[in-house]
Order: C-alpha cells, then sequence, then structure tokens
C-alpha cells in the first residue's frame, strides 16, 4: 500500500468533505435568508448539479497529461468556489459559487478514486477507499460541530462557507508531496472513451451508470434536506438535530471500514447490495417516522449502508476498466450520478410542495431496487492487479491495455 497516496487523499477528503457539505448543514438557514421555498431550494440544487458536469473535463485531461495537476486543479476550485459563497451576495450568486464548487467536488471524487485504485495493492483496495471516504466524513462532522455559529444571526451561516477556505493549507503539501499515479503511462495515441465502449466496455460501463444514476437519484435529496426534515418538517431545535446526527451517523460511517474489508474479504457485488437496501430502508425510515427514538437507529441503518456502498462501488467501477480510460469512466459515472442528482431534485421540485418531503423521499428510494438488480449484471473484480509490472500490450477492444 502506498501511505503516501492515502495520507495525502485522506487530508483532502478531510477539507473536501468540509466544504461540500457545508451547503446540505446550512440549507435551513440559508434559504430562510435567501427567501427561498423548498421547491426552490430543489430547484437550486437541481441548477448546480447541472454545472458540475462540466468535471467531466478534469477526468478526460487526466488519462490523457496524468492525474497529478487535473487533481490539484478541481481541489483548488472547489475550496475556492466554496469560500467565495461567504462574500457573494443574492440568490444567483450564491447558485454561481456553488456550482463552481460542486464542479470541484465531483472531479476531485472521481480522480481521488483513480489514484487510490492505482496505488494501493488489490488485498487492501476497498478498504483503503474506505478510509479515505472515513476521512471525508469527519470533515463533514467537523461542519455539524461548527453548524451552532449558523444560529447566531441571520447571515451567521455564510461563516460557514468562510471556513472551508483553510482548505487551502493541504496545497503546499499536495504540490510537494503528490506523485503521478504508478499505473498511468503517456500514450502517443489517445483512445477516445466512445471507441472502448464500441470496443466492450459497455457491458461494464451502463449498469455502473445506472447504478450511480438511481443511487444519486434518491441520496442527494434525502442528505441535502435531512436537517430541512428535522428543523422544519419536525420543528426540532438545531442543537438536538446536530446531537441525533452526529452520534448517529457518526456510528453509521463505520460502514466504511466494514464495507471496505467485506468487498475485499468476500466481493463488491455482495457488498454493494447489501448496502443498497439498508441505505433504501434507513433513508426511508428516516423521512416516514417521526419518534426520535426510531430516527435514531433509522440514521444509523441509513448512514452505515451508504458507508459501505462507497469503497465497495468506488472500488469495482475503477477496476472494471483499462488504465486509459480509468479517469474519464469514473468522470462519465460521476456524471451519471450528477445527472441522477438533477433528476432526483427536478422531481422534488414539482412535487415536493404537493405531496410533502417525506412522500417524495420514500418514491425515489424506489430507485435503489433497481439498482441494486443492475449490480447482479457485473463481473467481480477483487484481487485484480491494476498496475503491471511490464509495459502494456495493446488491446484490439480497447487500444491499449486490457484491465
Amino acid at each position: 500500500m502506498d501511505r503516501r497516496a492515502l495520507f495525502l487523499m485522506s487530508i483532502v477528503a478531510f477539507f473536501a468533505g468540509l466544504a461540500g457539505a457545508t451547503i446540505s448543514h446550512t440549507l435551513p438557514y440559508a434559504r430562510a435568508s435567501l427567501g427561498l421555498t423548498e421547491g426552490d431550494m430543489f430547484t437550486v440544487f437541481a441548477v448546480t448539479r447541472a454545472v458540475s458536469l462540466a468535471g467531466i473535463a478534469f477526468a478526460i485531461f487526466a488519462d490523457r497529461n496524468g492525474r497529478r495537476k487535473p487533481f490539484i486543479a478541481a481541489y483548488i476550485l472547489l475550496i475556492v468556489g466554496n469560500a467565495a459563497t461567504a462574500f457573494l451576495p443574492g440568490v444567483a450568486a450564491f447558485t454561481v459559487a456553488q456550482s463552481m464548487t460542486r464542479v470541484g467536488v465531483v472531479a476531485v471524487a472521481a480522480l481521488a478514486v483513480v489514484v487510490l485504485a492505482e496505488e494501493l495493492t488489490p488485498g487492501v483496495r476497498a478498504y483503503g477507499m474506505g478510509i479515505y471516504a472515513l476521512a471525508g466524513s469527519m470533515g463533514t462532522g467537523l461542519g455539524l460541530i461548527l453548524l451552532p455559529i449558523a444560529e447566531r444571526s441571520d447571515d451567521s451561516w455564510r461563516f460557514l462557507f468562510g471556513v472551508s477556505a483553510i482548505g487551502l493549507v493541504a496545497l503546499p503539501l499536495l504540490n510537494q508531496f503528490l506523485r503521478e499515479s504508478r499505473a498511468f503511462r503517456h500514450f502517443e495515441t489517445h483512445v477516445t472513451f466512445t471507441r472502448a465502449l464500441s470496443a466492450g466496455l459497455a457491458k461494464h460501463f451502463w449498469p455502473l451508470a445506472g447504478i450511480a444514476f438511481f443511487v444519486a437519484a434518491f441520496s442527494s435529496p434525502a442528505f441535502d434536506f435531512v436537517f430541512e426534515r428535522l428543523i422544519n418538517d419536525l420543528a426540532w431545535d438545531a442543537g438536538p438535530a446536530r446531537f441525533l446526527l452526529i452520534v448517529f451517523s457518526g456510528l453509521g460511517a463505520f460502514g466504511l471500514l466494514f464495507g471496505g474489508r467485506m468487498a475485499d474479504g468476500i466481493g463488491r457485488r455482495q457488498t454493494t447490495v447489501v448496502a443498497l437496501l439498508l441505505g433504501a430502508v434507513g433513508g426511508v425510515a428516516f423521512y416516514s417516522l417521526d419518534s426520535g427514538w426510531l430516527l435514531a437507529p433509522a440514521i444509523f441503518i441509513a448512514s452505515f449502508g451508504a458507508a459501505m456502498l462507497v469503497p465497495a462501488f468506488a472500488a469495482h467501477r475503477s477496476e472494471l476498466f483499462p488504465t486509459r480510460v480509468r479517469a474519464t469512466a469514473a468522470g462519465w459515472i460521476t456524471n451519471a450520478a450528477i445527472a441522477g442528482s438533477i433528476a432526483g431534485f427536478a422531481f422534488g421540485a414539482v412535487v415536493v410542495d404537493n405531496i410533502g418531503l417525506s412522500s417524495t423521499i420514500s418514491l425515489l428510494a424506489l430507485g435503489l431496487i433497481i439498482a441494486a438488480l443492475l449490480v447482479t449484471r457485473l463481473p467481480e473484480t477483487r484481487g485484480i492487479d491494476l498496475v503491471r509490472s511490464r509495459p502494456p500490450q495493446p488491446s484490439a477492444e480497447t487500444g491499449g491495455e486490457t484491465p
């Protein structure tokens, strides 16, 4: 295992988790301050996700010129965009700044998974990705701890966006110590992703894209409206709501390590299916139940399932594609997830003001059943070595090496 890569990626994950989740944590306060309805906020989220489709450019560049430079550029964009939200007034400026942030979020997420997949040994690849994701959860947890700041005045929520600027302290470390991936090689000719799909990789890509789409269509609205559910729907005070999430989603975060171990020990497919079902049960329960005694285990189950999914799915999607198109494939699968987020938020924008938040999320959860069925169409990849000791041999199917 390359501990250096895992350490650096974990630092990035921490600050990315802190910055990327700020909009969700501050949603009730920002929505009120900006004078938006729940439907309006669904629209804002849909717009930011649509813009973030541009993050694919970072992935394409990474397959052609290396992972390091686009990864660092995406990280800078993430931090600067989120910090700028603290200073820009009005709904339009808020949306633009958060759109920049989302481009950085999706590009960093896609490329970090590729770097880790190519640097970690097969026996601990998913587990290492779980550690990376756990670092991101710690950053998200810090945002929750700081949330009382948002309650001090109508505009105090902006301070939490400004706090994300501390992520810039990671740049000197990245510039000095982040090396190019061991698996990456420059090729004189580039293989387009379209050609790779037509040569046989489509049988892997489309199920993965479908899984990403349906998971995001449910999880993005479900995650972003947690505080809206507790504070505005159930009339909880911010303190108890924050405590509930910190404790039980924190416990659920251990699913990252459990899911990584299970994916490395038993397999990617089985772990993914179990994770999807747990996420669906816990998520629907959280948006359907009112009692705090029932909401607590619902949060834990949903968080544990979502956490289990992260390392298993990240490892699986990386191992099914050759090095020459691995980052691009990750980028397009991320874009499929973004499309799912857009669909979920667009659906919510149309129906939530009529049927309510609970019914909206419950309907979106049906997509997780479809995602679980799509998993069964993928081959198992546990134990695949992604770093060759010899130069890759040309392949008629992909124009490069075989996965």
